[in-house]
């Protein structure tokens, strides 16, 4: 059986960012799990603004990041929280996806979300944002109950790990249920 495809995305364009950081902790669990984590980053799919009435014609940048999520079998999201919500570049690249890849026919995407903030609220809201955008855009099934990191920008240590272990355990167990239901849709080889 070939390994699963999950894709990566941080909804922050820098490297050192909370939610950067978790995405690749995120890819660390994946790998660790024999399954194949894309991590990808926002800044290399530049977009214009997505306009309401959805006239505009579909960018490259959005053209290719569809057919990347098309090709995994499913979606890790980080996102900082922006005054209690999703990053105005994180929500207009999941706009462009959700118009790019369309409610599906058969089987809905499995997505895995994680919000980090600078406080608790802030990252639960800002998951809250994200599960109502991914579940409504892209009629998707959510994976693992998320994952609100508080303080975020004091939660990984020197090597990028989680430092507080109970955070590090509910990561940990986020991948595990991610690869499980992402197995379950690769094919036999």
């Amino acid at each position: 059986m070939a390994p699963p495809r999950i894709l990566l995305l941080a909804g922050s364009t820098a490297p050192a960012s909370p939610a950067s950081r978790l995405a690749a902790a995120f890819a660390r669990e994946i790998v660790f799990l024999d399954a194949e984590a894309t991590l990808l980053s926002l800044a290399d799919y530049s977009m214009p603004l997505r306009d309401a009435d959805g006239t505009a014609s579909v960018p490259d940048a959005a053209a290719k990041l569809g057919g990347m999520l098309r090709a995994h079998s499913a979606v890790f999201i980080a996102t900082p929280s922006l005054f209690g919500g999703m990053p105005a570049l994180l929500c207009n690249a999941l706009e462009w996806l959700a118009a790019v890849h369309g409610r599906p026919k058969n089987g809905a995407p499995l997505f895995a979300l994680a919000a980090a903030s600078d406080d608790e609220t802030g990252a639960l809201s800002a998951l809250g944002d994200l599960e109502r955008f991914v579940a409504r855009g892209f009629s998707a099934t959510l994976v693992g109950g998320g994952l609100a990191i508080g303080r975020a920008g004091l939660a990984f240590d020197a090597k990028g790990r989680l430092d507080d272990p109970q955070l590090s355990a509910r990561l940990q167990a986020l991948a595990r249920e991610t690869v499980f239901a992402a197995r379950r849709l690769v094919p036999d080889s």
